[in-house]
């Protein structure tokens, strides 16, 4: 092809692109939704992560703000779509509007950015400046936003697909995920408006030089030099080993609370407990949430269990769910945590506090029972009242538990730092989802508090992820099958490391969410000066129709 034809086709590619005045522009910001989604399991490429935004800034750079956010809501669909796919396992319909939601603040982000290209400039290097630096903070502000309003939906923020990068993890002891998520777009913005320079001088023969990629690896070089010297900082700290034995008796969800496979739930949960004390000597057993297919205060045969278990010699953390009756006979459901030392006595209990709409209540079922019927739950939970802080028997070591998705939720872990525990337990069954992605997706949250707080975090699943995770948020120890599946039955014994009760806490669990506060204030402050230039927009027009 002749010199002149090709720079030719290069300039209406990089038209269309840039301008993105055709249907193109969906199709290209669904690429960024699709590489996002590969940086997640169960693909997990989590270098996609760093690119993934790529395509979306470049059509979002001449954009409307309204052809911006429909760009961001395509590529937000597509990355929800898919993520949350597991969730078609219990309801189509909540998979395709949760999916829908979230993708509203993707959408809102390729609205500012369309609007910052727009008026901030890109030519320039101070606009390009300001793109880089500020849209980073939009998409930190709308996540933390996403993660907190009504009763919030923290899965699945950017920043945990690097949960394996653990120098660049370390970051999230002052800024929480919220920060990890920012600076992934501030390399994909430099990257973005590396190319859009290369499209626009490198076809008149110029070399542009890259400020932009300068700025956002001296950025990241910061950030993994900072947490090169936490790694080391931790290094130093002294610990105490603690022997945690995670069972998971691996049931189908269809059995749970079928009264015909009650006697091989417990006869499971027999054999795996009886195993793992014997040979590996724990100091603590925990079962995952409501393993047992009973009240266990209320349950003979379960009491019994537990009670000739425990004389094993360690003491067993039991997911059970509970029950209390208020005034006039009414009962009260608890999706509930119960520590029985080695004598089989009741030692303390937990009631989960943050519970899933439509997954463990029903909002307003008393007056709109019909509700109930769209959800696989027969009854709403009540939320307990607060963090429980348990105390191994006879060791004295200080953790609190998190029950299913609670881990996905920073400030309950945060809170139950602050209160003392040096140990997070999640206990958790995602078997609704059968053997998809959303175990391992759900493993990463855990990975990110433990970074955030700087304590080990011991998981028991029903059907996986079954691990133990350090302080730093590395992975330590992970039960698998002998094919390399988390879905199996059997346990896992780790040896964790618990920080004195005097440790250093961490940035992130003294203030909490300040990142994300002074994020979600930006965002907001540059929502309204977006919506006061197209009143004023709008306004002029009117004046000069009447004109």
């Amino acid at each position: 092809m002749p010199l002149r034809q090709w720079k030719e086709v290069q300039e209406m590619l990089r038209s269309r692109i840039i301008s993105g005045r055709s249907a193109l522009a969906l199709l290209i910001s669904g690429v960024s939704g699709w590489l996002c989604y590969t940086a997640f399991p169960p693909l997990a490429w989590s270098e996609a992560a760093w690119i993934a935004w790529v395509p979306l800034w470049l059509v979002c750079l001449r954009a409307s703000v309204r052809d911006g956010f429909w760009r961001g809501f395509v590529a937000g669909a597509v990355f929800w779509l898919g993520t949350l796919f597991w969730l078609t396992e219990v309801t189509w319909a909540g998979w395709l509007m949760l999916s829908a939601y979230c993708a509203l603040y993707m959408g809102a982000f390729g609205s500012l950015l369309a609007w910052c290209c727009r008026y901030w400039g890109y030519t320039r290097f101070r606009g390009r400046l300001g793109l880089m630096l500020g849209m980073p903070i939009v998409w930190a502000g709308l996540e933390f936003m996403r993660s907190t309003l009504l009763t919030g939906f923290a899965w699945n923020p950017l920043g945990n697909s690097q949960a394996d990068k653990i120098a660049l993890l370390q970051i999230v002891a002052w800024t929480g995920v919220y920060g990890l998520s920012a600076l992934i777009i501030l390399v994909n913005g430099a990257i973005a408006l590396t190319l859009q320079r290369y499209l626009a001088d490198g076809l008149r023969g110029r070399r542009p030089w890259h400020p932009e990629l300068m700025v956002a690896f001296s950025v990241l070089l910061l950030v993994y030099l900072a947490g090169v010297q936490r790694l080391q900082a931790d290094q130093a700290l002294s610990t105490t080993p603690l022997r945690v034995a995670l069972i998971q008796p691996n049931i189908p969800q269809y059995q749970k609370w079928t009264p015909e496979f009650v006697d091989s739930i417990y006869a499971q949960l027999e054999q795996l407990t009886t195993w793992a004390i014997q040979s590996g000597e724990p100091d603590l057993v925990v079962w995952p949430e409501t393993a047992v297919p009973d009240y266990v205060r209320y349950s003979d045969r379960c009491f019994a269990l537990v009670r000739d278990l425990t004389a094993l010699g360690a003491p067993i953390l039991v997911g059970t769910m509970d029950i209390e009756w208020v005034d006039e006979g009414v009962p009260r459901f608890y999706n509930s945590a119960l520590l029985f030392d080695q004598e089989g006595r009741l030692i303390d209990q937990y009631d989960k506090q943050h519970l899933v709409m439509f997954g463990e209540y029903v909002p307003l079922d008393r007056f709109l029972p019909f509700l109930t019927a769209m959800t696989p739950i027969e009854a709403s939970f009540d939320a307990g009242e607060g963090t429980t802080i348990f105390r191994v028997p006879e060791r004295g070591d200080p953790f609190a538990v998190l029950i299913c998705f609670e881990d996905t939720v920073a400030r309950l872990s945060r809170q139950a730092v602050r209160k003392g525990a040096r140990l997070l337990i999640n206990q958790t069954n995602v078997a609704w989802f059968r053997e998809r992605a959303a175990a391992a997706q759900h493993e990463l949250h855990s990975r990110l508090r433990a970074a955030e707080n700087g304590v080990p975090v011991a998981r028991a699943a029903n059907t996986g992820v079954s691990s133990g995770i350090d302080r730093v948020g590395r992975l330590q120890d992970i039960l698998l099958g002998a094919d390399g599946t988390h879905f199996v039955a059997g346990f896992q014994t780790t040896t964790l490391h618990i920080p004195p009760a005097d440790m250093p806490l961490t940035f992130y669990t003294r203030h909490g969410d300040v990142f994300g506060w002074v994020a979600l204030a930006f965002t907001f402050a540059l929502a309204g000066a977006v919506v006061h230039q197209i009143r004023q927009s709008n306004r002029r027009e009117r004046t000069g129709d009447d004109l």
